[in-house]
């Protein structure tokens, strides 16, 4: 699969459309937190659920623009407010409070990508042991074989005569 290297948290799944997504999923969808980069350049951060960015997140657009706050549906509701003591409006998200929720997403997105880098080394040493184990289960059979060949050669079976 090819990664698109434009953006250093979308290393784990390459979409067919150029785009790429690391992050949390539930009934193969986007839920939770989750890093989605496009193809265009354009990255978003933040929450999903069932699919679409619902919560808080940031959408950062190639040109280096962002627009952040509270997601419904796909689409940002509550723009976020650079200003803590005079918010845009009484139900405005704070903008701290959107970078923290993505600084916990990207690091999300991180340990989601370790963890998977370790369950494949767990996974290639578990078929290394099975291998060895087979290989030993097949030599201790073979051993068994020879000794028993050995043992009915060394006998001696007297001939009688009529």
């Amino acid at each position: 699969m090819e990664r698109n290297m434009s953006c250093s948290y979308c290393k784990a799944i390459a979409l067919r459309n150029g785009d790429t997504y690391a992050g949390e999923y539930f009934a193969d969808k986007m839920q939770g937190y989750g890093v989605y980069c496009f193809a265009n350049g354009h990255c978003y951060e933040g929450s999903w659920h069932e699919g679409k960015r619902q919560g808080i997140g940031m959408y950062a657009f190639r040109n280096g623009e962002t627009q952040s706050g509270h997601w419904q549906n796909g689409v940002i509701d509550i723009p976020s407010s650079q200003s803590a003591t005079y918010p845009v409006s009484p139900v405005a998200v704070n903008h701290s409070r959107v970078l923290n929720a993505v600084q916990e997403a990207r690091t999300a997105a991180k340990k989601a990508y370790d963890v998977a880098k370790v369950d494949e080394r767990v996974n290639r040493a578990v078929a290394a042991a099975n291998r060895a184990a087979n290989a030993a289960r097949v030599a201790s059979v073979k051993a068994v074989q020879n000794q028993m060949h050995h043992n009915v050669n060394s006998k001696s079976i007297p001939i009688t005569i009529v």
